[in-house]
């Protein structure tokens, strides 16, 4: 294996993970949050059924304006800057089927990283790994760049060397391990610490903070 097609596993296994644990979070109930632990939640026994993200059409391929957008850059988190994925990765977009469940591939539909960027400890915690403990400030910055841009286009889905590098058992295995790592550690920041959850569970909640707010009023 060279030293460049380890470095592309290495990094996009550990976005990856990371961006399923994202969107499995943002998918999940508010009650759920409240009444189940995060085992109960785990997103590789307990995947999402009939998410209405997807049934929406959105974070999948296919939807012009969601892609207009992903394409231009433009978003919550911030992340566009012109880069082409294929000078990221090496590969194009693969094609994505709304629905659950492309084939035997599961989708995960977009979720924004947080806006406050490098001060959101989840962000934090997906560049520990790739860019390691002697990161200078520069290099933080670059990787965080290099993740924005990255995880814009995987919007529109699974780049094709992505599949690839990522296809076999070991690296599916350590795909695997890395979301639930970040899913196990996004739960805790969201119902422990209040961080800032990811957009789609962040408007179930307001909504749901709303009705409570108005039953008591009732009362």
């Amino acid at each position: 294996m060279s030293r460049r097609g380890g470095e592309f596993e290495h990094r996009t296994s550990i976005f990856e993970g990371a961006f399923r644990a994202w969107s499995h979070l943002g998918g999940l109930d508010p009650t759920d949050l409240e009444n189940k632990t995060a085992a109960e939640l785990d997103p590789l026994t307990n995947p999402l059924k009939d998410d209405l993200r997807l049934l929406n059409g959105k974070g999948v391929k296919g939807n012009s304006a969601e892609n207009k957008e992903a394409a231009g850059g433009s978003g919550d988190d911030g992340g566009g800057n012109g880069v082409n994925e294929e000078g990221q990765d090496g590969g194009s977009n693969s094609a994505a089927t709304p629905g659950v469940f492309s084939g035997k591939r599961r989708e995960y539909p977009y979720e924004p990283l947080p806006r406050s960027g490098l001060s959101h400890p989840f962000v934090q915690a997906i560049l520990s790994p790739w860019l390691g403990p002697d990161a200078d400030q520069d290099a933080i910055q670059l990787g965080l760049t290099t993740l924005r841009t990255w995880w814009q286009h995987r919007r529109k889905g699974e780049s094709g060397s992505a599949v690839a590098a990522l296809g076999t058992d070991k690296m599916r295995g350590v795909v695997e391990g890395y979301t639930r790592h970040f899913f196990n550690l996004a739960h805790c920041l969201v119902t422990n610490d209040k961080e800032q959850p990811p957009r789609t569970l962040n408007t179930k909640m307001r909504e749901v903070e709303k009705l409570r707010t108005k039953r008591n009023k009732k009362r």
